[in-house]
């Protein structure tokens, strides 16, 4: 390394130091330290009756809350490798529990996708099995079919804080499991879709807790599409950092 001599003309010479041995050169510090690693992802298994559910559960040191991340009949994204949606929620600080609410011999058959009442148990199972590993607060993410099992969940668990919908059906879960759900719950509804907005304001308007409807623009299924992936990942990152601290509300009392 060169430095100037006291004759030359110019800015005055830079301070040498060293940083965990290392020298830089110049008046800023020493180099930023590098970003922590990112917590390990392993493979447990949630077990409902005589099944047992695979799972990938992420669980940061610090974790300030966990989240259920459910869907049901196969796909990719809630329990994929580098998948966005639990990638955004373990930055942000959450632990995540990843799984299909559906054995692979159970997708064959379309009509589990509308047993609500058996995915709604499983769904109460992963919640279960997150409880056993901390006491931390639980959310519940549901896509596709998943989402009015996440629903049915809640209506039956009075600790839930938060809960996200990606789906088209949410109002599956009955009007009577829907006026009990008490966590605030956003539904994610995609732009083209021209069925699920309605669907799921229907499934709205049988709430009794705060709730919000989003669309994501120029997709038709926010739960299948690639593209909505980033767009779904930032909206529940922002719900539950929103809501999953707080206590939920009490429910209004009726006017005598």
């Amino acid at each position: 390394m060169r430095w100037r001599n006291r004759t030359d003309t110019g800015p005055a010479p830079a301070r040498a130091g060293t940083a965990g041995g290392v020298l830089y050169q110049g008046t800023a510090g020493p180099p930023a330290p590098a970003p922590a690693p990112a917590p390990p992802t392993e493979r447990i298994e949630v077990s409902t009756g005589a099944v047992a559910l695979p799972a990938l559960l992420t669980l940061p040191r610090a974790a300030r809350a966990l989240v259920v991340l459910a869907r049901a009949g196969g796909g990719e994204r809630p329990g994929r490798g580098g998948d966005p949606l639990a990638a955004a929620l373990v930055r942000e600080g959450f632990g995540t529990l990843c799984l299909d609410l559906l054995t692979e011999e159970e997708r064959d058959d379309r009509h589990n996708l509308f047993d609500i009442v058996l995915l709604a148990r499983r769904a109460r199972a992963a919640r279960d099995r997150l409880r056993t590993l901390s006491p931390l607060p639980v959310g519940y993410h549901g896509e596709g079919a998943g989402a009015p099992a996440v629903l049915a969940a809640a209506a039956a668990d009075p600790g839930a804080r938060a809960v996200v919908c990606v789906g088209d059906r949410p109002e599956l879960a009955g009007p009577a499991a829907l006026a009990r759900v008490r966590a605030p719950t956003l539904f994610v509804v995609g732009g083209l879709d021209t069925r699920g907005p309605g669907l799921n304001r229907l499934a709205a308007d049988w709430l009794g807790c705060p709730h919000q409807v989003a669309t994501v623009p120029d997709v038709s299924s926010p739960d299948t599409d690639p593209s909505a992936a980033a767009a779904v990942a930032r909206l529940a990152r922002v719900w539950f950092a929103t809501h999953l601290d707080r206590p939920v509300p009490a429910p209004a009392r009726a006017a005598r």
